[in-house]
């Protein structure tokens, strides 16, 4: 699986624009970023660990810093900066949408459930923050469980609508960074305070 990894992150390289971007410009894409052919191998060993490793990868590296020690609590913390920067986009993203004069109401509504779906994901960032900081495993597991769900139901809200959602490509990654976030912290993270 390592050598897997290498060689699609070595496809991304060649194949896609830089990610040498500041972080308020980072633009958390796929299709749209390559990573650097010498990964760290603390790092490519935290992000084979998780269900999405590329996205792990290409979500992480822009906010590394060459002091950070790579550990699954800092790319925790990183992923969490990451979906934060992400979900700002989607918001602001989904409110332009929303603005758009050629909504329906059946999409405007689901624009609307997203965009306060967006909003609770932005705030839970403090709160997901503090449990990292205080080692509070049982409330990181909950608020990054309830973030989840808040991405796939605003997905789901265009799906019940019989509507093909615009927003689909973001909420797709940001469903995969908040999943490899609970996954470091389910599988990887050991914090003293055993809630």
């Amino acid at each position: 699986m390592k050598h897997l990894i290498s060689i699609l992150v070595f496809f991304l390289f060649f194949t896609t624009s830089s990610i040498a971007l500041p972080p308020s410009s980072y633009n958390v894409r796929q299709g749209d970023q390559t990573l650097p052919a010498d990964i760290d191998p603390k790092l490519q060993q935290i992000c084979d660990k998780t269900d999405n490793p590329v996205e792990c990868l290409i979500t992480t590296i822009p906010f590394l810093r060459k002091k950070v020690a790579i550990n699954p609590v800092s790319i925790l913390d990183i992923e969490v900066e990451a979906i934060d920067i992400k979900t700002k986009e989607a918001l602001d993203k989904t409110s332009k949408l929303l603005l758009s004069s050629s909504n329906s109401k059946p999409i405007a509504n689901c624009f609307k459930i997203c965009i306060n779906n967006y909003k609770s994901v932005l705030e839970s960032k403090h709160r997901i923050l503090d449990a990292i900081s205080i080692g509070d495993g049982k409330q990181l597991r909950v608020e990054l469980s309830s973030n989840v769900d808040k991405i796939y139901h605003c997905e789901d809200a265009f799906e019940e609508a019989s509507v093909k959602s615009p927003i689909t490509e973001v909420n797709s990654l940001l469903g995969k960074m908040i999943t490899n976030s609970l996954t470091i912290t389910i599988d990887m993270v050991r914090f003293n305070n055993k809630n």
